[in-house]
């Protein structure tokens, strides 16, 4: 690989320039070919393998999709969202890059930002409007819920989040957070123990909040985010790994 300076030459800066939005048609060919350069440089040192070819005994994954519906309630908060600056600017930024105006580097930033929005609403309508609701959206959800009623308090309710009442039947099928008598006689699955990831760490808040704590009491759990020092990550993950009591791991994936 040579020295710095070399490396830098040879495709930190033929790289970093063809990352340009703006950059020009030939400093976009030199990027691709520097890094093709450089896969062939670092790729024999790579080593790759999969869990199959480590562990022999590992059984095959089975993948599940589990389709969710939207409630009356994220339909509503869509359409608030086909409705507000950030979704109307974002419909005008590309007219506004045909004509020249703005910057190129600006569009990515704006579709990021919806679909991190969109992405919220679908999990659970309070990672979208957080625990204090602005005036001009209570009005537009008041028609969903009781005259009267508190709208954040009812939107803690378990039904409000399809993901939740999905993973809430994930659990019970899995004999998790199922009391004795009502297991008997049942088709549950024997005892299973999960990894639950959620991409934000609000949304693991709500499942211990409106999930665990309120309908599944009995589930027995432990937690690592983003907010745990590093240096005691790995004894959560050794306590779950040497405790088969404990039911659940909540992961965030950032």
């Amino acid at each position: 690989m040579g020295p710095l300076w070399q490396f830098q030459a040879a495709y930190g800066k033929p790289l970093l320039a063809a990352r340009d939005p703006r950059c020009s048609a030939k400093d976009a060919e030199a990027g691709a070919l520097a890094m093709e350069a450089l896969h062939k440089q670092v790729m024999p040192f790579l080593l790759r393998r999969t869990k199959d070819e480590v562990l022999s005994d590992l059984p095959e994954k089975i993948i599940q999709d589990r389709y969710c519906d939207l409630t009356p309630v994220q339909l509503k908060l869509y359409e608030y969202f086909n409705g507000s600056p950030l979704r109307q600017e974002i419909s005008s930024t590309p007219n506004q890059l045909e004509a020249g105006e703005g910057s190129a580097s600006s569009r990515p930033t704006h579709f990021v930002l919806a679909l991190q929005c969109l992405l919220k609403i679908c999990s659970h309508p309070l990672l979208a409007i957080g625990e204090k609701i602005p005036d001009a959206l209570s009005c537009h959800l008041s028609e969903l819920f009781p005259a009267n009623s508190d709208i954040i308090s009812e939107l803690h309710k378990l039904h409000h989040s399809p993901k939740l009442v999905a993973l809430r039947e994930i659990l019970e099928e899995c004999g998790i957070g199922v009391e004795a008598s009502n297991s008997e006689g049942s088709d549950s699955v024997g005892q299973h123990r999960v990894l639950i990831f959620a991409q934000h760490k609000a949304f693991l808040d709500i499942i211990e909040r409106d999930l665990f704590h309120a309908h599944m009491k009995s589930v027995t759990y432990l937690r690592m985010d983003g907010s745990v020092e590093p240096g005691k990550r790995f004894e959560i993950v050794k306590a779950f790994n040497s405790d088969p009591t404990i039911d659940a791991l909540l992961l965030t994936t950032h």
